[in-house]
């Protein structure tokens, strides 16, 4: 027991005595080198990567200013809409027929809602005004026999007065029979009214069927409106805000007719302007306000001379005798 003892504790000894030895890094590839915090340690990170330029943010010139950086709420643009738009597949130089037809039928739904518009700015601007002779002969007859007489006016207050009287008159005290009537009356009445409530009932309970029936078309209604409403947040996420006076239109859908489609990109007419297009999709995305085309024009009223040449040599020779008048005015003071 002694000598196992003994040996355990020599083996212990040993064990401890030993050292640790170091495992050697990989040597890997280029393409495989990660930028790890332990291989950061190590010494082996991508040098072109967008972890080693955090150490070399650090060491920068003290004389020059800081990077601005942007602030945490900050946002390009509050909407979804992409920066570059996929054009409809009818735009195509070689598109399909059903393609190009519904662009056709876009571009002229666009034209049908202009002149709709048009001819309701035309409707609805002051309407004219037809009188006729009845009406006119009533309005300038208004006031004329409405006066009443005074007979009149005293038979209305003689009514009046006896209506009065008789109200004031007391009337005599009712019999026993007349109260028992008017108890067995009154009586009759709550019985009638408690079994018309108890039909109800007993309606309601039979039609059962029928309520369930208008309580699932109430949910498939708001499940409806429901889906309006998401919908139409949805559309409001991708349309432009109001930023401006201005209102933004949009442009119009850009079409080629059937005679001008052509199967080759060298002979195809390109009705688009990139940068009308550019500029458009900047203000949809709401990172240019919408402005209305201002027309060239003079902030200044021009100032009408007229020229010495232009006036009679009698009007010249007034001017110049006023000229110098003022000129002895002045001397003289």
């Amino acid at each position: 027991k002694a000598k196992l003892e003994k040996q355990w504790y020599q083996r212990r000894v040993r064990g401890k005595k030993k050292k640790k030895k170091k495992k050697k890094a990989p040597l890997l590839a280029p393409d495989m080198i990660t930028s790890s915090s332990s291989e950061k340690k190590q010494g082996l990170y991508d040098i072109w990567g967008s972890q080693a330029n955090v150490a070399e943010d650090t060491k920068r010139d003290p004389c020059l200013p800081p990077p601005v950086q942007a602030r945490a709420g900050y946002k390009s643009s509050d909407t979804k809409l992409s920066a570059v738009e996929l054009p409809h597949p009818g735009t195509s130089y070689n598109p399909t027929f059903n393609d190009h037809q519904d662009l056709l039928k876009d571009a002229l739904e666009v034209e049908e809602k202009k002149e709709k518009a048009k001819l309701k700015a035309t409707r609805d601007a002051a309407p004219p005004i037809e009188i006729t002779e009845e009406d006119y002969i009533k309005e300038m007859s208004i006031g004329l026999n409405g006066a009443a007489s005074e007979e009149e006016v005293e038979e209305e207050e003689e009514d009046e007065t006896e209506d009065q009287v008789k109200s004031a008159v007391r009337r005599d005290r009712k019999t026993r029979a007349q109260r028992n009537r008017e108890k067995a009356e009154k009586l009759k009445a709550e019985e009638l009214a408690k079994a018309k409530l108890e039909k109800q009932h007993l309606h309601q309970m039979n039609r059962i069927k029928a309520i369930q029936k208008e309580i699932k078309r109430e949910e498939k209604e708001m499940s409806e409106q429901t889906a309006l409403r998401q919908a139409k947040s949805l559309e409001n996420e991708t349309k432009p805000g109001k930023y401006g006076p201005g209102k933004f239109l949009g442009d119009d859908p850009e079409f080629v007719l059937p005679e001008e489609v052509s199967s080759s990109l060298r002979k195809m007419v390109n009705p688009a302007n990139n940068v009308q297009e550019r500029f458009t999709s900047l203000q949809k995305r709401n990172l240019i306000e919408v402005r209305r085309k201002v027309a060239p024009h003079r902030k200044y009223k021009l100032k009408t001379v007229e020229k010495w040449r232009k006036k009679l040599p009698e009007e010249i020779d007034e001017l110049v005798k006023m000229k110098r008048k003022k000129k002895k005015i002045k001397v003289s003071e």
